[in-house]
């Protein structure tokens, strides 16, 4: 079922005002307050109070999450949410407050009109083709310099495909530049996917994700390797401050293992992945059910993002990642006439920043 509204009677003309005293059960002449009703308020908050309990991968600090709801909704805190919208967000709110996890969040969910339900236009299929699978562009910069912004991670077997196109076109190029400033994350699978490409090594373990439980699933690099692999090109990953999860996640893993250079702005500080539970009909609450850990290092970037090797706002920094890229470049390049023209290509762009 639907929450309902609860609409108070209208001033304008008796004849209404009678109609509206017997659709709501108001005596004729008094404001009644506008709002949710009572029960399924509290029924939703308890819902999401126990989601979170039972499935946040962290047992005490979901049991604190659980219980700043339940204190919540017995101090009437909740009882100013007159739309389903703003009692996601109050409890989003409180569920931030607990537990600082910028995955953990209730979000209404959409109604679906029957012509959208008959013509498929919210399939996921669909959106993941109208956006090509997260593969924005890819080109060839000058200097022979590789680029690929990737908005999203879609599974490895939507995004797969895209991917090893992209990849394939860039396979020649001296140097990379992969864009994440957009990138709002996504498959666990399709970071390791795309990690693949950028080590020589197959099986390499990359990262785990440990649930509450604490046998956690390994990620490593693919085995047979791609074929477009290169362990040793130049790397550069641009990151912004939306830069969220998987998309952190992939900047992350490269710089821990200094196998890319990190140029843009800190990036949110969202690792732990979940899914969403319904807790209504209307409501659903995204969950962490398990916590990254790198294989190096065993941390990851929940709370404090990733922390750019060359900081600088996000609007420049793929202009700098080119100058660094052909700087590295120039610097490994003999004598000749391509040396030359790299030397042209970085006085040109080192000119166009300065202005």
């Amino acid at each position: 079922m639907k929450f309902p509204y609860l609409v108070g009677p209208a001033r304008v003309g008796v004849g209404l005002a009678v109609l509206t005293t017997v659709l709501l059960g108001t005596p004729f002449g008094q404001q009644r307050s506008t709002g949710l009703a009572p029960s399924l308020v509290g029924e939703a908050a308890e819902s999401v109070a126990a989601v979170v309990d039972r499935e946040y991968f962290d047992a005490a600090v979901a049991g604190r999450a659980a219980r700043s709801i339940r204190e919540a909704l017995s101090q009437g805190r909740y009882n100013d949410a007159h739309t389903i919208e703003s009692l996601a967000e109050m409890l989003t709110r409180d569920l931030f407050e607990a537990t600082k996890d910028k995955h953990l969040a209730v979000r209404v969910v959409r109604d679906r009109s029957s012509a959208e339900i008959s013509t498929g236009s919210d399939d996921r299929e669909v959106r993941a083709r109208r956006t090509n699978f997260g593969v924005q562009r890819v080109e060839v910069l000058a200097g022979n310099v590789g680029y690929l912004n990737l908005t999203s991670f879609y599974r490895p077997e939507e995004a797969q495909e895209a991917l090893s196109a992209a990849m394939r076109l860039l396979r020649s190029t001296d140097a990379l530049i992969v864009d994440m400033r957009q990138n709002s994350g996504g498959s666990p699978e399709t970071v390791a996917l795309l990690t693949s490409y950028l080590f020589d090594a197959p099986n390499l373990l990359l990262f785990e994700i440990v649930p509450r439980s604490g046998t956690g699933r390994r990620y490593t690099t693919e085995a047979p390797p791609v074929p477009e692999r290169n362990g040793t090109r130049p790397t550069y990953v641009l990151t912004a401050e939306r830069t969220f999860s998987a998309g952190e996640g992939f900047a992350f893993i490269l710089q821990e293992r200094r196998r890319a250079i990190v140029v843009g702005e800190r990036t949110a500080g969202a690792a732990n992945p979940g899914r969403p539970y319904p807790v209504s009909a209307r409501l659903e609450v995204t969950v962490p059910n398990g916590q990254v850990r790198t294989a190096l290092s065993g941390q990851n970037w929940e709370g404090k993002g990733v922390t750019p090797d060359v900081s600088v706002p996000t609007a420049d920094a793929l202009g700098l990642a080119h100058i660094h890229a052909l700087r590295e470049l120039l610097a490994q390049a003999p004598s000749g006439l391509w040396q030359q023209t790299l030397k042209r290509h970085l006085e040109a762009l080192e000119s166009s920043s300065r202005r």
